[in-house]
């Protein structure tokens, strides 16, 4: 991803993320509730300052990381501040390694530059952050070190072993995600939807994470959603106003599914019909429409249920199951806006 002079050329996912945390907000739930390492404790957050991530080499030619953020430390040591350099891939990069240690070392360049060298008694730390949301596994080296070929047990300490941290967003479990009440998490669980109803509830958990106040972190999810996740889904933005806010997104989407789930109920009802018809007597096709509508509605519900609460109970399977259509269809439209499993079922 490095470039010639004209610096980096990005697209839709890296400018949605350098958008994204380029709030200190992010940054601070990123580090705090996913990162969650001991050194984050050691961070002031209040003093966050967003810094200039371009870089001259001796070559001219321009290096430019993604974001970079400068805080203060807590405990008032020198040197005062801690640098978080973040890159945001969608896919893996062999190179990576190698590329932040080209950016740190252009960081570090610049930073003696800014003011004579005997005013630095040592230089503050850099802690580069790559935030993958790829589908394929991540398989590259954390590490520049492991990179290295071996010589000598004697030349071992000559090794450089810069090292970055890795926020893998596949890797975080949706209950862990669920239990968090963040943006972040909720960036990470749309980044991790199989379907519709997925979204619209991350995008109603977002609605009361990102209040109206914050109105430009708002803006950046409005416009990632609408030009990143519902073209995903197969959705053509020549037909999706670009101008819509969190709270029309999700009645949007609602709308979307509910119009889903009734052509799946007309298509069960005319199943259902059919196979009565084949009975040969009105007793029949009543039983057979009656069993159709009650078969079909019980394993969409819990398909549903699975996907938007993880894996049921063998009693909820079973309570599933025996009941009769009507309260299926009932239970089914609650689900667009359950919050708990128990609301689906409550009297």
């Amino acid at each position: 991803m490095i470039g010639s002079v004209t610096g980096k050329i990005v697209g839709q996912h890296d400018l949605s993320y350098r958008l994204f945390f380029s709030h200190r907000r992010m940054i601070q739930d990123l580090l705090i509730e996913i990162v969650g390492e001991r050194w984050v404790e050691r961070i002031d957050f209040d003093s966050g300052e967003r810094v200039d991530t371009s870089f001259i080499s001796p070559k001219h030619e321009n290096r430019e990381s993604d974001v970079i953020w400068k805080f203060r430390r807590l405990d008032g040591n020198e040197p005062l501040y801690v640098y978080i350099l973040m890159e945001f891939q969608s896919r893996p990069d062999p190179s990576m390694p190698v590329r932040l240690m080209g950016y740190e070392s252009l960081f570090y360049q610049s930073l003696l530059a800014s003011q004579p060298a005997t005013g630095w008694r040592k230089l503050p730390l850099i802690i580069p952050v790559v935030v993958y949301n790829g589908g394929e596994p991540w398989n590259v080296a954390t590490d520049l070190g492991s990179l290295i070929a071996d010589l000598d047990p004697s030349a071992e300490i000559y090794r450089p072993h810069l090292r970055y941290l890795l926020v893998d967003e596949s890797t975080y479990p949706r209950e862990e995600l669920a239990a968090l009440d963040s943006p972040v998490a909720n960036l990470f669980r749309i980044e991790k939807s199989h379907d519709w109803e997925e979204v619209r509830s991350s995008v109603h958990r977002l609605r009361q994470t990102v209040p109206p106040g914050e109105s430009s972190l708002r803006q950046a999810f409005e416009t990632w959603l609408q030009k990143v996740i519902l073209p995903r889904f197969g959705a053509s933005q020549g037909k999706v106003p670009t101008t819509l806010t969190l709270e029309e997104l999700e009645t949007m989407l609602a709308e979307s599914i509910d119009r889903w789930n009734q052509k799946i109920r007309e298509e069960g009802r005319q199943e259902g019909q059919q196979e009565g018809r084949q009975e040969g007597r009105q007793e029949g096709r009543q039983e057979g429409r009656q069993e159709g509508r009650q078969e079909w509605g019980a394993s969409m519900l819990l398909r549903q249920l699975r996907l938007k609460f993880g894996p049921l109970s063998s009693e909820v399977e079973a309570r599933v199951r025996s009941t009769d259509a009507d309260r299926l269809l009932d239970w089914s439209e609650r689900v667009l806006t359950a919050e708990r499993l128990e609301d689906v079922f409550r009297d």
